[in-house]
């Protein structure tokens, strides 16, 4: 909030039990009122120097405190109530309200406390506003009902409180000053504001519409598909038909409500749709980042890289610009209009409906909406493949999915305008519609990833023995007579002259596989694409990509790490280019396996949320989460330090963020994450090194940006000192700090189990894995020159005759 003193300051509150006068311009926090309980909404009046605070007790129950600024002291307390409701206070009026569940109390300002107004209600009240005279009084309900009183002033008491109490004593009914009720919305009421000269009233809720009531006749105005529901109304202190409308995806729009239009809109990172859960949803494949080599010009700007993709609600990806802190994009996965479902007694106003009018069918529940899960790129950002989920949509009640793959290029048909919408400046959509496959694996798909080099992507998915992979590939069609293919852009671009040259492209499913029925859960493309790798429960499986055909079954690590306890299954897959090395994560442990000897290299017993190669210093990022300590003194308490003895924090410990050198298990760099339960990390391309540096100094000394996505989509930049553009990076930026050095022992030995420490052998199936034939199936999965001393000794050749063939069997490929 500004300070209604001076513009350039602003006040800010947080449960932290602190208020604070910031600065803004300057970046710098000017003084602190520490308060005793955690505050959730704060009024000041500018004339007369007060400030009301509405706290939560830790123990229950909810207070409304008052501050006088000029004497820096709590003068006591206003309101006792059940629950810290919302505030209002009249800009040049002697009123200001709370809300508590049934209950409405106005009172008068002042440097004393005064005797306070009960309005009660039949409905819970969820949000109030009061005009800048105090005549006017509106309260919203749970009903989506508004109630406005005018001629307040009169009905509240100018007796002073001698003692403390509830405040809640009722007054005769003479007393009462006249209320009128309104009705438009669907859902509770989320936001209420008057305009500054108190003829208009603007009110919101889930419905996405902003309603401009006319009071002198109750007769609503207008202004729909804001795209999410609204939270919160201000006026804009420079011109009175201007309002800010604060939405719940994280946006901010400037509205006239003169044109009745939106002038500006200012996105940030919007939160994560409802069904995207971890793991999958943060640590697996449901965000990425759009390749160097397309840059920010794939989605309509400029160049450099660092682009983030993201879902959000109503089946819709964003594309954000980390490094500049800015949106981008939005495509529309899944045709779907942004609408509100009522859950309430049928008969309801429906949304966008008109008062009084039924609207949908009431449902006892709303359904679960569609979001979409899986993305990924091609190695040049020209193709997007998503995998979108429709939770409840098959037949008793499963989840359906649906694998979707994208062209980009500006000037799209009509088809994939009807499928991708923009909410910057540009009308081109960033991608067009150009494979559609419904249901590509049974209930749902677990993996997806693209190849580097290759338009060939990767699917895994199902349950029980229904669980395979599916390799799908990109083929052209010949060009149609006349020149016109199918995907074909506007008349006159480009890009459609391009298509028609060329002919148009699809995607079909070249082939299938699996492995012994164990369900697949990530997969990922070596970086020259000639290596498959697949999670098959806690195996890692290893196809040639080219053939589809198993190379090798790398062992699980679980028993090396834990100690012979139970594999856990494997939720991510990532090699480390320029090294022999592949990062497996798992709840229970992280594992590196060395591709040349086919075996646990090492490994950690402690479950990674997520992992990132460092593609230009070989190096490999995990996300480790913190254990969670005993609480310490005031970590639960009050704001003056006094050691909590009920109950342990209820915060998540957060997360360490290891940066390690793969060869050596060596933690190179660390940072903290606090108070999170799982992160998304990704390495941003570092524009001074374009290929990896296998050891050396190099690696050691330096590192890729990291950006680290928290669950509740607030990311930042950790990196060493120096590596970011001060004018670039505009979002928050954490330090990597180097890790402790190692002593002698442990360079030598390392602080993990050793690469050869109890592991597995390696499982090899397929053609030349052993002998043949009905009497060696229980010699399947021994190496091939086991077979030559599978005899009595008595019948062996002598040493001399089998050294030739042991040599051979030992140095050749398929051995």
């Amino acid at each position: 909030m500004l300070d209604p003193n001076n513009d350039d300051q602003a006040y800010t509150w947080s449960l932290d039990a602190t208020v604070r006068l910031w600065s803004y311009r300057a970046g710098e926090e000017l003084s602190r009122i520490v308060v005793r309980e955690p505050i959730k909404y704060m009024v000041i009046h500018k004339d007369l120097g007060v400030a009301y605070l509405s706290v939560q007790l830790r123990e229950g129950g909810g207070r409304v405190m008052l501050y006088n600024m000029k004497t820096g002291k709590f003068s006591g307390t206003a309101m006792k109530t059940r629950v810290a409701g919302p505030l209002a206070i009249a800009a040049a009026g002697g009123l200001a309200a709370t809300i508590d569940r049934h209950s409405l109390f106005v009172w008068r300002t002042g440097a004393d406390i005064h005797q306070p107004l009960n309005l009660p209600h039949t409905k819970p009240y969820t949000c109030l506003a009061l005009s800048s005279d105090g005549s006017l009084l509106a309260a919203g309900d749970a009903s989506g009902r508004v109630l406005l009183w005018r001629g307040l002033e009169p009905a509240v008491p100018a007796a002073l409180r001698r003692e403390e109490h509830s405040g809640k004593a009722a007054l005769g009914p003479g007393a009462r000053p006249p209320l009128t009720t309104v009705h438009w919305h669907a859902h509770p009421v989320g936001c209420l504001a008057f305009s500054d000269d108190g003829t208009y009233l603007l009110s919101g809720g889930a419905e996405g519409v902003l309603v401009l009531w006319a009071l002198e006749t109750n007769r609503p105005n207008f202004l729909p598909r804001l795209g999410g529901p609204l939270v919160g109304i201000a006026p804009s202190p420079a011109d009175p038909a201007r309002f800010l409308v604060r939405q719940a995806d994280n946006c901010v729009r400037l509205v006239n409500v003169a044109t009745m239009k939106v002038e500006t809109s200012v996105m940030g990172l919007r939160p994560a749709p409802a069904g995207l859960l971890p793991p999958a949803g943060v640590a697996g494949g449901a965000a990425a980042l759009l390749p160097a080599a397309a840059g920010a010009a794939a989605v309509g700007g400029g160049g450099g890289s660092g682009v983030l993709c993201v879902p959000c609600e109503n089946s819709q990806l964003q594309f954000y610009d980390v490094a500049r802190d800015r949106h981008m994009q939005i495509v529309q996965v899944s045709p779907r209009n942004q609408v509100s479902l009522t859950d309430g007694p049928a008969g309801g106003v429906g949304a966008g409906g008109a008062p009084g009018s039924s609207g949908a069918p009431a449902a006892a529940a709303q359904p679960p909406p569609p979001f979409v899960s899986l993305v990924a790129f091609s190695g040049d950002g020209s193709v997007m493949a998503t995998v979108d989920v429709r939770p409840d949509a098959g037949p008793y009640g499963s989840t359906e999915a649906c694998l979707k793959f994208w062209d980009s290029g500006r000037g799209a048909g009509p088809e994939g305008a009807s499928a991708s919408t923009s909410s910057s400046s540009s009308t081109a959509p960033p991608f067009a519609l150009n494979t559609r496959v419904d249901e590509p694996h049974r209930d749902y798909v677990a993996a997806l990833a693209y190849h580097p080099t290759r338009h060939l992507a990767v699917t895994a998915g199902g349950t029980g023995a229904d669980s395979e992979f599916k390799v799908w590939v990109q083929e052209r069609r010949p060009a149609a007579p006349g020149g016109s293919g199918g995907a074909a852009a506007g008349p006159g671009s480009a890009a459609a002259a391009r298509r028609r040259a060329e002919g148009a492209t699809h995607w079909r499913c070249l082939s299938t596989g699996g492995y012994k029925g164990l369900p697949l859960g990530a997969a990922a493309f070596s970086p020259d694409g000639s290596v498959l790798a697949v999670a098959a429960a806690a195996r890692v499986t290893l196809w040639d990509a080219a053939s589809n055909a198993l190379a090798a079954v790398l062992p699980p690590a679980a028993a090396v790490a834990v100690g012979g306890g139970g594999a856990a299954a494997l939720t991510q897959l990532t090699f480390v280019p320029g090294t022999p090395y592949l990062a497996a994560a798992s709840p229970s442990c992280l594992t590196v396996y060395n591709l040349l000897t086919a075996a646990v290299h090492w490994a950690l017993p402690y479950g990674a949320v997520s992992i990132s190669a460092d593609a230009a210093y070989g190096l490999l990022a995990a996300a480790l989460p913190a254990p969670r300590s005993a609480p310490t003194a005031g970590e639960d308490g009050a704001a003056n330090g006094t050691p909590s003895t009920t109950k342990p924090s209820s915060q998540p410990p957060g997360v360490h963020v290891v940066v390690f050198d793969p060869r050596d298990a060596s933690p190179r760099f660390h940072c903290h994450v606090p108070a999170v339960r799982t992160v998304h990390l990704s390495h941003l391309p570092d524009a001074g090194r374009t290929s990896a540096a296998v050891g050396g100094e190099a690696a050691a000394a330096s590192c890729s940006p990291l950006l680290i996505l928290r669950e509740d989509r607030a990311y930042s930049l950790a990196a060493l000192p120096g590596t970011l553009d001060a004018s670039g990076a505009a979002a928050d930026v954490a330090t990597l700090s180097k890790a402790q050095p190692l002593g002698a022992l442990e360079a030598a030995f390392g602080r993990t189990s050793a690469s050869g420490a109890g592991a597995a052998p390696m499982d090899l199936d397929g053609p030349g894995a052993g002998p043949t034939g009905p009497a060696a199936a229980g010699d399947r999965g021994k190496p091939r020159w086991a077979a030559l001393f599978d005899a009595p000794s008595h019948a062996l050749p002598p040493p001399a005759a089998l050294a030739s063939a042991f040599l051979s069997l030992l140095t050749t490929a398929d051995a």
